[in-house]
């Protein structure tokens, strides 16, 4: 795969997580998108700016036609029901990072890359989500019209259904053709509709990892 981000190790990983739990405290209960309260919260530290890509970096932005945004990663994923199994059965954070470039009202480019833990500090996993073929998706501007201040400048907010091919702890893609909905709210990145076939994964141990994020909403931030 190229284009693979470079994450630091343990000790960072472990600052990262008291930084989590502080966030969690300090953040307000009524912190929400679109009417939905997000209980929980996690911190990430400033990091580097994203590598790779080669697209010229616009200087600024006033609509939704060229813009590049990057940040992080921070959201937990409740259990999801039914007989899952014991990899699946509690709760789970994701952390990393993120990447999107789009050109002309299509997106050119979106990358994710995000370590994935139980909250009892199991069962650590790297998962990678990039878009795949046709590797150009339309960009739908939403809300009333209004303009978010973004860290390329000022755009209202805007949503992509894309199709995307997902990694897990490797350089090899599990499954491809992965539908999902990625938006930019303001300062957030919300990646939403999740839909694997879960019948397509053959092997039962990346089944059971990508089951946990299937269906989920992940969060992230836009980094200034």
């Amino acid at each position: 795969m190229t284009e693979q981000f470079v994450f630091l190790g343990d000790k960072f990983n472990a600052a990262i997580a008291a930084m989590a739990l502080g966030v969690l405290l300090l953040l307000p209960a009524n912190l929400g998108f679109g009417g939905t309260i997000i209980e929980e919260a996690f911190g990430q530290s400033e990091l580097s700016p994203l590598d790779g890509g080669g697209e010229e970096e616009p200087t600024s932005s006033a609509n939704a036609s060229t813009f590049l945004l990057r940040g992080f990663i921070g959201s937990s994923l409740p259990a999801q029901g039914g007989d899952a199994p014991a990899e699946n059965s509690s709760s789970h954070i994701v952390n990393g990072r993120w990447r999107i470039f789009a050109n002309e009202s299509l997106v050119n480019r979106f990358i994710a890359e995000m370590d994935l833990a139980a909250i009892n500090g199991t069962a650590l996993h790297n998962i990678t989500i990039e878009e795949t073929v046709p590797h150009r998706f339309e960009v739908t501007e939403s809300g009333n019209g209004t303009n978010n201040t973004t860290a390329t400048g000022s755009i209202p907010p805007v949503s992509s259904n894309l199709m995307t091919r997902i990694y897990v702890d490797g350089n090899t893609p599990i499954i491809d053709n992965v539908p999902m909905t990625i938006s930019i709210r303001g300062q957030v990145l919300a990646i939403e509709g999740i839909a694997i076939d879960e019948t397509r994964i053959t092997d039962t141990g990346q089944r059971d990892i990508l089951s946990i994020i299937d269906g989920q909403s992940i969060f992230g931030i836009v980094s200034r």
